[in-house]
């Protein structure tokens, strides 16, 4: 049973809060390449673990990462201008480099020439790769790690197709859903009937087996078919936020990730990649119910909110046409984690079997967090955990195989 104390260590991620301490140590994907194109143009505003930021791209293309607040005087940075590889706060003038350097201070006398190399300026590492612009906050002593080598950072830009929402709730409740294979085959009952996902109803109560790897964990949820063979569902759970659906009909991949924006909201991540050919997104946009004429890309949930119920249609629930009346698997997802309030209550959860994957999950990131207090490498950021075999699957076997040697 999860107590009101373990629920507030899994979930509260602000400065000084033991899992903030911890998610701190990790880089985090934090806004979609596409979005921060203009070299020289506005700085974007980012909130990650409770504390703000500014991200923006240099008139050379390269990115910065600063804290939000001018060290002179709190002024946001967001206002500043982007001129010569630098920011401007346009309060009083200051300007810092792409780098962190404190360049100018115009409103100090001349004569104080030692006063700007004292002004320390909160910078912070940020690269690029596979369409996303990853960032590494940091501030716990330890420098930063090598960043996450998934397998669709090193594809070209065409093989890669990403998508944003902003989820109010949580970042837990993400990502249990996520490894939640049993909600498949009910929430998602209308869109697996219809689809490639139909065998899973043969067995609405999977059981869970995990497996513990150098980045996390990884579950195989095991159904057993009308035919009497055993269909398993392999998904990993990578450190610290980071899932990846097994292949889809059309051979392509589908990364998701679910960072902390505070406790009570988060960056969900659809990330969809194939790695022999390009992928076509309206293909996508199909399978998961998006409209991509009319959806923003850096926040695909707008319009759908608990005011409205997420869209739910009454109607098509009476007449059997959607089990759930939400269009489609992302705002189903979306609905059911905001249901649940900005911090669902575990402590009066009742989980059953089915819930095995969740259980084990906590646990392994209660044992994290213990770990990082005793000074230990978080678990993911070792040498050997390699982020290119964080890799999912779908298999069918015989009774009795075991899954991991398949």
């Amino acid at each position: 049973m999860t107590t009101s104390k373990m629920n507030d260590q899994l979930t509260r991620v602000g400065p000084g809060t033991p899992m903030g301490r911890l998610l701190r140590e990790y880089w985090m994907p934090v806004m979609r390449s596409g979005r921060l194109t203009e070299p020289g143009g506005a700085p974007m505003a980012v909130e990650l673990l409770g504390e703000k930021f500014v991200v923006f791209r240099a008139d050379d293309g390269t990115l910065g990462c600063f804290a939000e607040a001018c060290p002179h005087r709190g002024a946001s940075l967001t206002l500043a201008r982007n001129e010569d590889c630098a920011l401007r706060c346009i309060y009083h003038g200051w300007k810092f480099s792409v780098t962190g350097q404190v360049l100018e201070t115009p409103s100090e006398p001349a004569e104080l020439t030692r006063f700007a190399s004292r002004v320390k300026l909160r910078h912070h590492p940020v690269i690029e790769s596979g369409g996303v612009i990853w960032v590494w906050i940091g501030g716990t002593g330890r420098s930063a790690p090598a960043p996450p080598a998934f397998t669709f950072t090193k594809l070209p830009p065409e093989q890669v197709f990403g998508l944003v929402a902003v989820v109010e709730c949580n970042w837990l409740q993400g990502v249990e859903a996520d490894i939640d294979s049993a909600h498949v085959s009910l929430l998602h009952e209308t869109e697996a009937r219809a689809g490639a996902l139909r065998d899973l109803l043969d067995d609405r109560t999977p059981r869970d087996e995990i497996d513990e790897q150098p980045y996390g964990l990884r579950f195989g949820s095991v159904r057993t078919l009308s035919s009497g063979a055993e269909l398993v569902r392999v998904k990993p759970f990578a450190m610290p936020w980071y899932t990846v659906v097994p292949e889809l009909p059309s051979g392509d991949r589908l990364w998701h990730a679910w960072v902390p924006i505070n406790d009570h909201r988060t960056i969900m991540w659809y990330l969809w990649y194939n790695e022999e050919r390009p992928v076509d997104p309206a293909v996508f946009a199909d399978q998961f119910g998006l409209n991509l004429d009319t959806m923003n890309p850096d926040n695909i949930r707008e319009g759908f909110t608990r005011e409205n119920n997420w869209g739910q249609d009454r109607r098509q629930m009476r007449e059997n046409q959607s089990f759930s009346g939400i269009r489609g698997l992302v705002l189903q997802d979306i609905a059911v984690q905001e249901s649940m309030g900005p911090i669902v209550d575990r402590t009066g959860e009742n989980p059953g079997r089915s819930d095995t994957a969740i259980v084990a999950t906590r646990r392994y990131l209660l044992d994290a967090i213990k770990r990082h207090e005793r000074g230990e490498t978080p678990p993911g950021l070792g040498p050997e955990a390699d982020y290119d075999r964080v890799r999912s699957a779908e298999i069918t076997l015989a009774p009795g195989v075991d899954w991991r040697s398949a």
